[in-house]
């Protein structure tokens, strides 16, 4: 199975939130049939782990030129996720079509994916840890996200990442043609050497990057520092190794010399 690639074109989007019910909808469902969490309790509970499409509206400038953005809060499912590198059970798994997925049966809930996610993405709840799971079991199955299937303009689509990149890279050059304003396909090339390229991408103008929140240098210092300690302890302690295998060849070889000589006085 080739690698699964979702995007999101800001320029088709009419914020009708469609998305986002499908999400919630095809999230409640599971919650009945992999939590046995009734109907009931599932819509009139807030559930953090019912949804995992959130928006984030902003008001850019003033009138008569204010406009609103809304920024759609998600799992970037990153090439080089940190949230699956610092599991400490391997709850965190990637599938085959490239979807980081957090199984709860292994979850312990201690919040490490949510300390090194530069996104702020994985939530715990009751714990255990959550996040969007790339609709993996759909997609493997032949259909689409969820989010994307209910899309009415085509503002999401999925599908092989050459095919994805493909068209996002043909949107954007259009949209940079007739608008006079540069498009970029946010993530599709390596964001930083902490994530690397992500899953879900992007089209964008460029000067909205920070108004619709994307982050162009993603990271957790704090678990890069412990990455850089970690490796700097691995190194330390074969350090030591070595220096402990070299001393005690060294002890030998004067024990030997010691014998050695003793057994020459009382020749």
């Amino acid at each position: 199975m080739s690698v699964n690639m979702k995007c999101y074109d800001t320029t088709p989007c009419i914020r009708c939130f469609a998305c986002m019910v499908g999400c919630s909808a095809e999230n409640r469902l599971r919650l009945q049939r992999d939590e046995r969490i009734g109907m009931e309790k599932s819509v009139q509970s807030k559930l953090g782990h019912q949804s995992h499409l959130t928006p984030k509206r902003r008001e850019l400038g003033v009138f008569p030129d204010a406009r609103q953005v809304t920024a759609f809060h998600h799992c970037n499912h990153c090439e080089k996720a940190p949230c699956l590198d610092i599991c400490p059970v391997n709850a965190i798994t990637r599938r085959t079509g490239g979807e980081v997925v957090i199984s709860q049966d292994p979850c312990i809930g201690c919040s490490s994916c949510v300390d090194a996610c530069p996104f702020d993405v994985p939530v715990v709840t009751d714990g255990k840890a959550y996040k969007c799971h790339g609709c993996y079991d759909r997609i493997e199955n032949g259909l689409k996200p969820s989010c994307v299937n209910v899309c009415p303009t085509d503002a999401m689509f999925s599908g092989a990442k050459e095919e994805v990149l493909k068209e996002a890279n043909k949107r954007a050059a259009l949209y940079t043609q007739t608008t006079g304003k540069e498009h970029v396909v946010y993530g599709a090339d390596k964001v930083n050497n902490y994530v690397g390229t992500l899953h879900w991408v992007t089209i964008i103008p460029k000067e909205d990057l920070e108004a619709y929140q994307l982050d162009t240098a993603p990271s957790r210092p704090a678990m890069q520092f412990r990455e850089v300690a970690k490796s700097a302890g691995v190194v330390g302690a074969a350090a030591i190794a070595v220096g402990s295998v070299g001393h005690l060849i060294y002890w030998l070889g004067k024990r030997k010399e010691k014998i050695m000589q003793e057994e020459q006085k009382n020749v």
